[in-house]
């Protein structure tokens, strides 16, 4: 029989879009959820990071992922298998590592999604509330954006872009008219430089301010996992991917300098930590006025809302690409016929997000318990499968010296971004208890359920090898003969080692 090769799943024919650069760059961003990541993350910098040098500790974060994109970007074009990091894991450290980093990813996606369910909660029943209305359970308004999600979801990306383009162009006028009228004004005592200054950069916790810049990167996987569903992917990935990192970095290190500068440098630091939920609307009040505040409030709970959808939209690609792959039920890897979106991955990933919400409210967690706690731990999940992903990129890249490019993006840039990667990864173990807001033994049983993901996907690797092999050859999407095949569709008995090939 011959050995003509197919490259399984590696462009599922129903699973169609014409995402351009714009289109993911706009999906990537909104997952950040930029205002969202101003009125909270950002104050926590200021409060229990390193103070006045908030704005730049985004300067070394925002340089290791640009460094991060390049390897990044190469391996968009020459793997070009869908799954982002879990592709590209596979292809440099193999199916078993390749399979825990994708069950590890997951886990941290649904523990995103399930703690920015909780914040969502929070922010809502505090609205309404404030403005008069009955004090409901957060969890309610919890069920009414998971509703508003899991419709808009179920349709083809296309949609969500367009709702999450017109949501994140509203966010991005919102913080930058902010920064706008408090340079304007001159601030509450002048603009001033100190916050660049290399003894602000390294005063206080600094390991917690680079964590928690970092953190407003999670998800920056998400150019990459619209694969299969973009024009052009080997250009339009990269340039997204780019386009994202320095976005997010300035735009960060701009409004937090605006923050401080509103709240004057003699008083950023007491007053962020006195009120991490109010100091941003503080200083709006104060500059903008209160018509400001109002609308920003408004728009706070539209960007929870974007972020949902992005978060929701990732999670779900990555429950129909183990599917695609055989790893999880096939039915969850079919799209739909008329919408092209993968539906029903959708479905069972709306279904688990209201089961852990369920879950959590019924163990007694408040809503500021399941923000830290499950935001915290996703953090230091992504940026875990981030490291492998660089160390794996160098790995691959080292293996197939024939592939040409230089030695800056086959083996210098993916060597520095993984040291640096991995830096931050220590940093976010280090200081988790302070992360999340809880004890010691909290973030023990927290990190170990990140672990015992990764240990799960590489043990069930090893079983699908023993067991299953024509499901084992395709983790990652890898490129398979059609001997295996065929016998694997034919016979249910043992089948023989195949002949691999590498992905590309």
């Amino acid at each position: 029989m011959s050995q003509q090769e197919q490259t399984v799943g590696s462009k599922n024919p129903d699973l169609k879009g014409r995402l351009g650069t714009f289109d993911i760059t706009l999906a990537t961003l909104a997952y950040a959820g930029p205002l969202t990541g101003v009125v909270g993350y950002i104050t926590f910098i200021i409060a229990y990071g390193n103070g006045l040098g908030a704005p730049a500790a985004f300067i070394p974060v925002t340089i290791a992922f640009l460094i991060f994109a390049v390897g990044f970007g190469a391996m968009t074009k020459y793997v070009k298998n869908p799954g982002a990091f879990y592709a590209y894991v596979t292809a440099g450290f193999g199916r078993s590592a390749g399979l825990g980093s994708g069950l590890m990813i997951l886990a941290s996606y649904f523990a995103i999604g399930l703690g920015f369910y909780a914040f969502a909660g929070l922010s809502a029943a505090s609205f309404v509330s404030s403005r008069g209305g009955p004090d409901l359970p957060w969890w309610l308004y919890s069920a009414a954006f998971w509703a508003l999600v899991a419709t808009l979801a179920y349709f083809h990306v296309a949609i969500s872009a367009k709702v999450l383009g017109v949501l994140l162009m509203i966010e991005l006028v919102m913080i930058l008219l902010f920064d706008v009228i408090v340079f304007s004004k001159g601030g509450a005592e002048g603009i001033t430089l100190e916050v660049f200054s290399p003894q602000n950069f390294a005063s206080g916790g600094i390991g917690i301010a680079l964590v928690f810049a970092a953190c407003l990167y999670c998800g920056f996987e998400a150019t990459a996992i619209y694969r299969e569903e973009a024009k052009d992917p080997e250009r339009t990935i990269p340039r997204a991917t780019i386009v994202v990192a320095i976005f997010i970095g300035v735009l960060y290190l701009v409004t937090s300098w605006a923050f401080i500068t509103g709240m004057g440098a003699s008083n950023a630091i007491q007053m962020a930590s006195d009120d991490p939920a109010g100091a941003f609307f503080t200083v709006a009040r104060t500059f903008a006025g209160q018509t400001f505040v109002d609308i920003t409030n408004v728009f706070l709970l539209t960007s929870i809302f974007a972020a949902h959808l992005a978060i929701q939209n990732v999670t779900t690609r990555y429950v129909y690409s183990l599917s695609v792959d055989g790893v999880l039920p096939k039915a969850l890897g079919i799209a739909h016929k008329k919408h092209h979106s993968p539906h029903r991955a959708s479905m069972v990933v709306s279904a688990v997000y209201a089961l852990l919400v369920a879950i959590v409210v019924f163990w007694g967690l408040t809503a500021e318990e399941s923000y830290g706690w499950f935001a915290g731990l996703a953090s230091v999940g992504i940026l875990s499968a981030m490291t492998l992903t660089s160390f794996a990129i160098f790995r691959y890249f080292s293996k197939n010296t024939h592939i040409p490019i230089s030695r800056w993006k086959r083996q210098t840039a993916p060597a520095i971004s993984g040291v640096a990667l991995l830096a931050m990864v220590v940093l976010g173990v280090m200081n988790f208890p302070d992360l999340i807001g809880g004890n010691v033994m909290t973030s023990t049983v927290l990190l170990l359920i990140i672990a015992l993901a990764f240990v799960i996907g590489f043990v069930w690797s090893l079983v699908l090898r023993r067991n299953k092999p024509d499901v084992y050859e395709r983790i990652g999407r890898q490129t398979i003969s059609t001997e295996v095949l065929e016998t694997a569709a034919t016979s249910s008995a043992s089948v023989p080692q195949p002949a691999v090939k590498d992905a590309t």
